[in-house]
């Protein structure tokens, strides 16, 4: 793609230089503003070079300070303005004279106050930027995490870089979802936060992440869509080749009425939205939690063939519940073949155990080689596409230690790979102390192996279900 295309953003993510105009020689202590930006640049190594701007600083971070965009004796890709909103009109009016070529307006007070003076302004920001040659992303957001091209809002956000791509509405929920994603295991492409989207537009971005090689996974929270008609067109072009996960948010009346005064959006019908995605591909979540564990589940498992799944690790009445779980998300829990229950009959004894499914039968388990034998049989039994394993972490900790555990993690992963179908991990919750610190070391372990984990059945039932659906989806298109 030609640089000089005005759909190109390579040079957002890729500056070669950024001003932040609005930085301060005064620490600003727990509140936002430009130095974050600076910090959150320094922490992702940014390549290029930094210009603060400030009317009266010398220096600022060890930074020489400019009074004025103007000022700056190079050309500038990227500018970010942390200023008060009666300054913006003259600073855009400098940046388009400097022929800055990306502006992100940290500033809010435009058109989600609801107030026509306020609006105003926005329209003749887009319209000073638009003759200018300027692309805006805001105003009201925190802008571009991009760990390659070493942009972040904060220090706090993580440097690593990885393959899952974000689009947000929100900042405040861009940046719980970095933190949370992080924490299981993800790391990241690019994350925006675009707010009123006075200008660049969510289906800008996603059509751009399309396109990103670096970038196979695509996650959004979105409000409202001011062109849904586009947003609908660069979702139809993602999610043929790339997993859409997006939270709609203001699916509620009262939602809805938030939206308005949060972005300035508005929210549309649920079940228009609904319809929506079952038509395109796009792979809807309901909660922060669901929107991370789902695109855990995308990459780090297969796409299960079916929706027909093995349960093993509960017993009794929980073998029973967790069918009703699993069939209550779309999933089916049917017979094992003929053959898988006579040959698991002849290591499973009859008494307190079951081997239909649900697979009651985890004491038979502490054992490797029936274990591996177990993963096999579900490997060819034509019934099954994929296997859902509610691990009891802190009982195995208490039968042998932590070298039994450790067993049985290893026990686990060589029984992953016997299966060659998908193994979701549910790692059961404790309500002892002891038990949650057992619970969070065995999570960290297979965090560290690449091996995707679940807080609860119902989750991985709920993940399960989602993938299997895509697959569907696929292979219809």
């Amino acid at each position: 793609m030609s640089d000089d295309r005005p759909d190109n953003l390579d040079r957002l993510f890729y500056p070669k230089n950024v001003a932040i105009i609005g930085a301060s020689p005064k620490s600003a202590g727990f509140l936002w503003g430009g130095n974050t930006f600076i910090e959150g640049m320094i922490n992702c190594n940014f390549p290029g070079k930094i210009f603060p701007v400030h009317r009266n600083a010398e220096s600022i971070l060890g930074m020489k300070s400019y009074k004025s965009v103007l000022e700056i004796p190079e050309d500038i890709d990227f500018a970010i303005f942390s200023i008060p909103q009666s300054a913006v009109l003259k600073v855009m009016q400098e940046c388009v004279e400097k022929r800055v070529r990306f502006v992100h307006l940290f500033t809010a007070g435009f058109s989600e106050t609801g107030r026509e003076e306020n609006i105003r302004v926005e329209e003749e920001l887009v319209r000073l930027a638009k003759k200018g040659g300027i692309r805006l992303v805001g105003p009201n957001c925190m802008g571009i995490f991009c760990p390659e091209g070493g942009l972040a809002w904060s220090k706090s956000l993580p440097s690593k870089i990885g393959s899952v791509g974000f689009v947000s509405q929100s900042g405040q929920l861009a940046g719980h979802f970095t933190g949370t994603g992080e924490h299981h295991g993800l790391s990241f492409s690019k994350v925006v936060s675009f707010g009123n989207a006075s200008d660049l537009q969510c289906h800008d971005f996603l059509s751009y992440l399309a396109a990103d090689d670096k970038t196979e996974i695509i996650g959004a929270y979105i409000e409202g869509l001011k062109d849904g008609r586009a947003f609908a067109e660069a979702a139809r072009h993602i999610t043929r080749k790339k997993p859409l996960v997006v939270w709609k948010g203001g699916q509620t009346e009262g939602g809805a009425r938030a939206t308005a005064s949060h972005t300035a959006s508005i929210a549309g019908s649920t079940d228009i939205w609904r319809s929506l995605c079952r038509q395109l591909g796009i792979i809807s979540v309901n909660s922060l939690e669901e929107m991370v564990f789902t695109i855990i589940g995308l990459q780090k498992l297969p796409l299960p063939n079916g929706s027909r799944v093995a349960i093993l690790g509960g017993a009794g009445g929980g073998s029973v519940t967790m069918t009703d779980v699993a069939e209550t998300e779309g999933l089916k829990v049917p017979r094992l073949s003929e053959k898988t229950i006579s040959a698991l009959e002849q290591f499973v004894p009859l008494e307190g155990n079951s081997v239909k499914n649900p697979l009651d039968m985890m004491i038979t388990l502490l054992d490797k080689k029936n274990f591996l034998k177990t993963m096999e049989l579900l490997r060819d039994d034509p019934n099954i596409d994929a296997l859902i394993f509610s691990q009891p972490v802190h009982w195995s900790h208490q039968v042998g230690g932590r070298a039994f555990m450790d067993m049985f993690i290893q026990m686990t992963y060589d029984g992953m790979k016997a299966l060659e179908k998908p193994m979701i991990i549910a790692l059961e919750q404790t309500h002892t102390l002891d038990g949650v610190v057992i619970r969070r070391e065995v999570f960290e372990k297979y965090n560290a192996a690449g091996i995707a984990t679940f807080p609860s059945f119902q989750s991985a039932a709920q993940i399960v279900s989602t993938m299997s659906r895509y697959q569907v989806f696929l292979n219809d298109h």
